[in-house]
Parts: C-alpha cells; sequence; structure tokens
C-alpha cells in the first residue's frame, strides 16, 4: 500500500514540476501497484484479507480501492471495531487515516466515540494515567502490569498524536485545499458530534490565522468564520434546513461578500473573501 503510495505521490510532484514522461511513468506504476493489490487482497465485495482496521483505513485513505468497493470497505472498518470490544487497533502509520475515514463515509460519531473513550487502548487511559504528552504506545503503561519496555516506551511521542490533525479537520473545520497550496485556499467543514456543543481553534497561516469556532444553543449552531487578509474559503455549515443558513442575520443568498455555490448533494457552500463571518442554521443535536 506505501508503495502505491509513493509512486502516486512522486507522480503528482512530477506534475506540478511540469516533469510529464516522469509524471505518466509514476502514475503507470500506481496503477499497476492499484490493481495488483485488489487481485491479492481484496474480495469482490470490499473485504480486505486480514480484514484489520488498519488494513481498511489505509487502503480507503491511499484511494487504492474502486468506487464500487469503498462504500463496504468503509463498513467492514466499522465492524473490525467488535474484535477488539469497541477499542482501537491501529498504529502509527493507520491511526490518522483511520479517524479521517470514519468521518469522511459518515461515521463521524464513530470517530468521536474513539476519542473519549477512557478505556485501554485509547487517548483518554493515557490522560487518566497521567499522561500529559502523546505515547508511543498505547500500553506505554497498564495497570496491573506497569511500564512497557523503556528501549521503545516515549512517554512524548508524535505518531498517535497525529489525532490533532483529525481535531482540526473535522471538529474544529479548518480544511487545506491541495489545489490551493498554503492556505491560498482553504474549506471551512465543521463536524459537530460526541456530545460536544462548543469548539473553536485557530491555525496561524502564512498568510494570518485562519479561525473557526461554533456553538449549538436553543436548536441553532452558529458557526464563526475569520479567513485571513488575500485569501478565500469555502465553508459548509452543517444545518438541519440548508435553506435557513443565514450569514450575519441575512439569507446566504443575500448576505454581502457569500457567493452561494451547490454542492453534488444539493446542499450550499459557501465562498467568502477575507473577513470574520457569523453562520447561523438550525441544527438539532441529531443532526448527522
Amino acid at each position: 500500500m506505501f508503495f502505491a503510495r509513493a509512486a502516486e505521490l512522486v507522480g503528482r510532484m512530477a506534475t506540478v514540476l511540469g516533469r510529464s514522461d516522469d509524471a505518466a511513468c509514476y502514475q503507470a506504476l500506481a496503477g499497476r501497484i492499484h490493481d495488483a493489490f485488489n487481485a491479492a487482497y481484496v474480495d469482490a465485495d470490499g473485504r480486505i484479507e486480514g480484514n484489520t482496521q488498519a488494513g481498511y483505513a489505509l487502503a480507503l485513505s491511499f484511494g487504492l480501492l474502486p468506487e464500487a468497493r469503498r462504500t463496504t470497505a468503509a463498513h467492514y472498518m466499522l465492524v473490525a471495531f467488535d474484535t477488539y470490544a469497541g477499542h482501537i487497533s491501529t498504529g502509527f502509520h493507520s491511526t490518522i487515516c483511520l479517524m479521517h475515514e470514519l468521518a469522511r463515509h459518515g461515521y463521524v460519531e464513530e470517530a468521536y466515540r474513539l476519542i473519549s473513550n477512557r478505556t485501554m487502548p485509547s487517548w483518554g487511559y493515557a490522560i487518566d494515567h497521567g499522561a500529559t504528552t502523546i505515547w508511543e504506545r498505547w500500553d506505554g503503561y497498564v495497570e496491573g502490569r506497569g511500564f512497557q519496555d523503556p528501549g521503545m516506551n516515549s512517554f512524548s511521542h508524535y505518531a498517535l498524536g497525529s489525532v490533532g490533525e483529525w481535531m482540526y479537520r473535522t471538529i474544529i473545520g479548518i480544511d487545506p485545499d491541495e489545489v490551493h497550496p498554503g492556505y491560498k485556499h482553504f474549506v471551512i467543514r465543521p463536524q459537530p458530534g460526541g456530545g460536544l456543543t462548543w469548539a473553536k481553534g485557530e491555525y496561524r497561516s502564512i498568510h494570518g490565522p485562519i479561525a473557526c469556532a461554533w456553538k449549538i444553543d436553543g436548536g441553532y449552531i452558529d458557526v464563526t468564520v475569520t479567513v485571513p487578509p488575500n485569501t478565500s474559503a469555502t465553508v459548509y455549515v452543517p444545518a438541519d434546513d440548508p435553506a435557513a443558513i443565514a450569514e450575519s442575520g441575512k439569507p446566504i443568498t443575500q448576505a454581502p461578500g457569500v457567493a452561494v455555490e451547490e454542492t453534488e448533494d444539493g446542499g450550499p457552500a459557501c465562498r467568502i473573501g477575507s473577513g470574520t463571518y457569523v453562520f447561523r442554521a438550525p441544527f438539532s443535536r441529531t443532526h448527522r
């Protein structure tokens, strides 16, 4: 899977650099690896050999599966929690992929459940046992057994901490747009869940701070977005009734500085320039 991913990335880099021959070579290589992977490891219904959370998460994240198999593969990824009594079983390379793919395929509440879990293995378990930074291992310390091998048991380690990316991209909703590098244009798409009633966060981009804050109260969600100078954003406001979304008290179709575009699922996407915008929409706790 990583061979395919590497070939695809090198092909994309070659395209950006204008090296068309290299781009075609590596894109073709990635295609051959995709085909070989599916022939060797993926059933017709999307079940991947090994049937692990990590296997499904990586295959989905790396775009290795045909479109017709992605939905069922995401379902099998969810079912794979049953083997571990509902717990996460991914590691360095696949944890962030798992969290993103759960949210991407409509299982955002499952991702919130994992990040809120407090039994082992989980982030909450580590916090309840004194962690102030992310551990290298889920079982860095276990009640009744003690500490893991000190030769490989860091208590300040990046990999499992990459869940912070999921928190920014899903809870706060600040998402980069690969077509416009460096946050020249970006996406704001918060996905409330897990019983949260508010969240806020900021990313200090090269152009200035990008911020999003949302709050659910009285049957409405308020989403405040700050876009730095000389940039733009596309905002997706979670709403029970997309037609009732307003910005600064006006319907989004009449709000100054807001250009409304229809998405594939028929909902509105609000394209905005620099400044601060306040969106409001009807929103219930059962909204998905």
